[in-house]
C-alpha cells in the first residue's frame, strides 16, 4: 500500500498524478488541510497515559493506521521562510506516538525504540521556488536525518524539468557556516518560549531563573498566548535584540514556533537561540542550528548565536541544587548577550558538552542497559498512570483486513 498524504494549501491534480506515476500502484491519497492538524503539546500522554495513540482525536489519528501500514507514504509540504512551513512541522511531530521514549543506542548515537516492527518509506516533495540553494540543502539534511530516526528511508520527489525519485542518504549537518557577529551592548532583550507544554516546561524553569537574575533587562513572552501573536510580530522589526528558547522536537522546532517564524518580516537588529533537548549529545540539534543560521539570514539579522544543551528532561525532577547547576550557564550565556551582544563561545561549548557520545559513555550504556536502569524514568510514568501493562501497545498494526487490531484502553 501506498499512501500520500497531501499537506499543501493548494493541492493541484497534475502534481499528484505526476508524483503517482513515479510509482508501481496508484497511492491512497488524502488531502489535509492546516485545521486538521492539532499542534503537538508535548503532553507524553501518547508514551506515558495512552500508550501508542496522541490525547487528539483529529486527522491525525484517522490516518494513523495508512501511515503505519504503508510500504511508502509520500508527503506533499509546502515551505515558509526557508524550511517546512508549520503544517508539515505538524506532522512529522505528531508521528511521536509511532515511537518508545525508551532509547537504545544505533550507530553510536541515542534513538526512540521502535514501537512497530517495519516503517513505511518516506518519499517528500516541496515545491523549491524561492528558496536558495543552502535552504534546500538544510530541508533535505532535515527530512534525510528524521526518516533516518524514523528509521524509514528517505526519498525526494524533484522535477527538474522530468520528474525524478532521488534517495537521501543521512549526512552531518550544515550548521556553524554563520559566525555571531553583533557587538552592540543589549540594554533590553527580548525572548520568546517556545515550548508547547502546558505545564512543567523545562525551557519556561531555564528563562525563569535567566529572569531571576537579570530583572527587567529581559522581556519573557511565551508563544502558547497565540492572541498576541499579531503585535508580537508587528514589534519585532522595532526590537533590537530577539532570542527564542524552545525544546528540540523532532529534529527541529516545534511546528507553533514554525507558524510564528512564518509572521516576520527582515529587519535590523540581533537575533539569537537556546535549544533544550531530552537526548545528551547536542549534535542532535545541528540541523535546527543549521536552519537557524539560515533563518537569521534572511531576516536580515546580525546573528548571536545558537545555544544547544541535551540532557534536560527530567530537569523538574531534580532537587534544587543540581538544578540551579544545570541552570546557571544560561544565566551566565543571557549576562554575555546583555554586555557584549552575542553568546560567549567558551559558555557555547561548556553547554554543548558531550556533542557526541564518548567510547566510555556507549560502554557505560551497553553494561546498564540490561538492568533497566535506563527505563525507570519512564515506567514510573506509565505505572502512576496504569498504562505499564500497556506499554509496547502497537495500536495501529493492521490485521488481515487492513483494519488496526483492538486495542482499547484498560477500564
Amino acid at each position: 500500500m501506498i499512501s500520500l498524504f497531501d499537506l499543501r494549501a493548494t493541492p493541484d491534480p497534475e502534481t499528484v498524478s505526476a508524483i503517482g506515476s513515479l510509482h508501481e500502484e496508484e497511492p491512497r491519497y488524502r488531502a489535509i488541510f492546516p485545521a486538521e492538524i492539532k499542534a503537538c503539546i508535548g503532553c507524553w500522554s501518547c508514551w506515558v497515559k495512552t500508550p501508542g495513540r496522541c490525547v487528539f482525536k483529529d486527522t491525525m489519528a484517522e490516518i494513523a493506521r495508512d501511515y503505519v501500514n504503508a510500504d511508502k507514504v509520500i508527503l506533499l509540504m509546502d515551505t515558509a521562510q526557508g524550511f517546512l512551513n508549520h503544517v508539515a512541522k505538524a506532522f512529522m511531530d505528531r508521528t511521536i506516538p509511532h515511537y518508545h521514549p525508551y532509547i537504545e543506542i544505533v550507530d553510536g548515537e541515542c534513538h526512540h525504540k521502535v514501537r512497530y516492527d517495519r516503517y513505511p518509506e518516506l518519499h517528500f516533495y516541496y515545491d523549491e521556488q524561492g528558496l536558495a540553494e543552502e535552504e534546500t540543502q538544510v530541508i533535505e539534511d532535515y527530512l534525510s536525518r528524521t526518516a533516518y530516526q524514523f528509521r524509514s528511508k528517505a526519498y525526494r520527489i524533484h522535477k527538474n524539468p522530468a520528474w525524478t525519485l532521488k534517495e537521501l542518504s543521512p549526512r552531518r549537518a550544515r550548521n556553524k557556516t554563520l559566525q555571531p557577529r553583533a557587538a552592540a551592548k543589549v540594554d533590553q532583550l527580548i525572548i520568546y518560549n517556545g515550548s508547547p507544554r502546558l505545564s512543567g516546561s523545562n525551557t519556561a524553569l531555564i528563562l525563569k531563573a535567566i529572569s531571576d537574575a537579570h530583572g527587567s533587562k529581559v522581556v519573557l513572552r511565551d508563544l502558547k498566548q497565540k492572541n498576541l501573536w499579531a503585535q508580537w510580530a508587528s514589534n519585532f522589526p522595532h526590537e533590537s535584540a530577539v532570542l527564542f528558547a524552545l525544546p528540540l522536537y523532532v529534529h527541529a522546532m516545534p511546528s507553533h514556533v514554525m507558524a510564528f517564524f512564518e509572521m516576520l518580516s527582515p529587519s535590523k537588529g540581533s537575533l539569537g537561540f537556546i535549544v533544550q533537548q531530552g537526548f545528551p549529545e547536542s549534535s542532535h540539534s545541528y540541523y535546527l542550528e543549521a536552519y537557524f543560521e539560515n533563518l537569521t539570514r534572511r531576516l536580515q539579522r546580525d546573528y548571536m548565536g545558537t545555544a544547544i544543551k541535551g540532557g534536560i528532561e527530567g530537569l523538574q525532577l531534580r532537587p534544587a541544587k543540581g538544578q540551579k547547576k544545570i541552570l546557571a550557564p544560561f544565566v551566565e550565556l543571557v549576562g554575555s548577550v546583555l554586555e557584549n551582544g552575542q553568546m560567549a563561545a567558551p559558555l557555547l561549548a561548556k553547554l554543548a558538552k558531550p556533542e557526541y557520545l564518548s567510547k566510555g559513555i556507549l560502554f557505560l550504556f551497553r553494561l546498564l542497559a540490561p538492568t533497566g536502569l535506563f527505563l525507570l524514568y519512564w515506567d514510573r510514568q506509565l505505572q502512576k498512570n496504569n498504562a505499564y501493562s500497556r506499554r509496547f501497545d502497537k495500536p495501529y498494526t493492521a490485521t488481515k483486513d487492513n483494519r488496526p487490531l483492538d486495542t482499547s484502553l484498560d477500564s
